[in-house]
C-alpha cells in the first residue's frame, strides 16, 4: 500500500525523467541545425531545395533517453542537383550560335571596309603626291629636251637630232622626224652651222592632272655658220605640252610664242 509520500516522489521522478527528455531532445534538434547549416554554408545544397528530414528511429533512443544519455541527430543525405544535370536548352543554344554568326560576319565586313579605305586613302595620296610632284618633274623634263632639241653640230647633227626622237611623243615626234630632222639636217651641214640653247628659265604653265603639264621656256641660241664664225644669239619664248609615258615624261607638243 502506498503512502502520499512515495506518490509525490514518484511523481516528482516523472517530471525529472521528463525534463531530462526534453533537454535531450532540444539538444538533438540544435546539433541537428547546426550539421544543416555548415551543408547550406558550404555549397552542398546549391541549386537546390533542402531535403526534408528523416528520422529513423534507434531502438536504443527510448532507453538511453530514460537513461540520461544524449540522443544522436537523425541524418539527411542530400542528393545531386537536377540543375547540374540538366541539359542547355536548344532554342538557348541556336540563339547562341546565331550572335556568334553574326558577330563574325559584322567582324569580317568592318575588317573588309577598313583594309579598303585604307588601300583607297593610300590610292588617293598616291595620286596627290603625283600631281604635287607634277609640275617641277613636267619643267624638268622641259628643260632638258629643249636643250636637247635645238643643240647640235653640223658634223654630228643626224646623231644629234636623232637622240631626241626616245624623248618625243605624238604629235611632236611625228613632226619632229618629218619635218624638222631632215630640215634642220640638210641646213646645218650646208651652213656647216653649230647651234647651242640654254634654258634662260621654264615654269609650269597649266597643269592638267599629273599627266600633263604645260612648260613655258624661255630659251636662247648661240648660232655660227662658215659665213658668220662669230656666234650670233638670239631668244625664243615656247610653250610646250609635256606628257607623262610609262613613268617618264615626254615632250608632246611644242609652239613658238
Amino acid at each position: 500500500m502506498t503512502t502520499p509520500d512515495s506518490d509525490i516522489r514518484a511523481t516528482r521522478r516523472a517530471q525529472r525523467e521528463a525534463e531530462r527528455a526534453a533537454r535531450a531532445q532540444r539538444k538533438a534538434d540544435a546539433a541537428r541545425e547546426r550539421a544543416l547549416e555548415a551543408a547550406r554554408a558550404g555549397g552542398l545544397f546549391e541549386g537546390m531545395e533542402a531535403m526534408p528530414r528523416t528520422e529513423t528511429a534507434d531502438p536504443r533512443s527510448d532507453e538511453d533517453t530514460a537513461g540520461g544519455a544524449t540522443a544522436r541527430p537523425a541524418t539527411s543525405t542530400p542528393s545531386p542537383s537536377p540543375a547540374s544535370r540538366e541539359p542547355i536548352d536548344p532554342a538557348r543554344r541556336r540563339t547562341l550560335i546565331t550572335a556568334l554568326a553574326l558577330v563574325s560576319a559584322v567582324l569580317v565586313v568592318v575588317t573588309g571596309l577598313a583594309t579598303w579605305q585604307y588601300v583607297e586613302a593610300r590610292e588617293a595620296t598616291a595620286i596627290e603626291e603625283q600631281i604635287a610632284a607634277a609640275p617641277r618633274a613636267a619643267t624638268d623634263a622641259a628643260r632638258e629636251i629643249t636643250t636637247q632639241m635645238f643643240t647640235y653640230d653640223h658634223r654630228t647633227v643626224d646623231a644629234d637630232l636623232g637622240a631626241v626622237r626616245e624623248r618625243l611623243a605624238d604629235p611632236a615626234l611625228s613632226e619632229f622626224v618629218e619635218q624638222s630632222m631632215p630640215t634642220v639636217s640638210s641646213a646645218a651641214k650646208q651652213q656647216e652651222a653649230t647651234v647651242y640653247a640654254t634654258v634662260a628659265a621654264a615654269a609650269p604653265q597649266e597643269v592638267t592632272d599629273a599627266e600633263r603639264v604645260t612648260v613655258l621656256v624661255m630659251l636662247n641660241r648661240m648660232v655660227s655658220t662658215k659665213d658668220a664664225p662669230e656666234a650670233a644669239s638670239s631668244a625664243s619664248r615656247l610653250s610646250v605640252d609635256m606628257v607623262r609615258q610609262d613613268g617618264t615624261w615626254k615632250l608632246a607638243e611644242l609652239n613658238a610664242l
